[in-house]
């Protein structure tokens, strides 16, 4: 954004000295002298707008949802390509739905993080999977091959049922150099007694944020967050 606006300062403002400053010679006529004093207000107009309108394009807020019970506040973002790859280094072909998940256990007793109670969903084509539960996964030596089954259509406008997905590595003998930073971001089992966060990689590719379902199976209660 600060190259950006340098740039459009820069534009606006390497006018003539006359221009800018809207000084006026004895050889102007009242045309110019008009126009002068009319460029001036419409160029700091323009201006304010286009510097209000890069700042709230930088300061828009990912999808976020919340929830919680007696036991634990669960907070999850859904995180665009962009910020994927500012985290671990790729977006993964946008082949996963990541969110970074907050969770801030309540109370004095230790509380285990479990992977499995994680359960994303969505609302659009029925899809729902776990995380993945090892960087390995993701960025190791070998490819993850994601096969979905679909069953059929209970009428036209219904999405096909997803009936099944089959997770399968292949063999490979070079590794992903984002390992390391998965192994690092990722949300890990765990006990603990303080707030926690980490990234989930779910195998849902392209989803819409607002389609997704966040299920958490906590000790107390099963929370659904939504993303807004």
């Amino acid at each position: 954004m600060t190259l950006r606006l340098s740039r459009m300062l820069k534009d606006l403002f390497s006018l003539p000295l006359a221009d800018a400053r809207g000084s006026v010679t004895g050889s102007e006529s009242a045309n110019g002298v008009a126009r002068s004093l009319f460029q001036r207000p419409v160029r700091a107009a323009f201006l304010a707008f286009a510097v209000c309108s890069l700042v709230s394009a930088a300061d828009k807020k990912s999808p976020m949802g919340q929830g919680e019970d007696e036991s634990v506040a669960v907070t999850a973002t859904v995180l665009s390509p962009d910020q994927i790859r500012e985290a671990v280094g790729s977006d993964f072909n946008n082949s996963y739905a990541v969110l970074e998940v907050r969770l801030a256990p309540k109370g004095s007793m230790p509380y285990l993080v479990h992977l499995d109670d994680f359960i994303l969903r969505s609302e659009s084509s029925g899809e729902h999977s776990g995380p993945f539960l090892a960087a390995s996964q993701i960025a190791g030596a070998g490819e993850m091959v994601v096969e979905r089954k679909y069953g059929n259509r209970s009428n036209a406008d219904s999405p096909r049922p997803l009936e099944g997905t089959k997770l399968e590595m292949k063999d490979g003998t070079k590794a992903d150099p984002t390992l390391d930073a998965l192994k690092k971001k990722m949300l890990a089992e765990q006990t603990v007694s303080q707030p926690v966060s980490g990234l989930l990689f779910f195998p849902l590719a392209k989803e819409k944020p607002k389609n997704l379902i966040l299920s958490y199976q906590t000790p107390r209660s099963r929370l659904r967050l939504s993303f807004r």
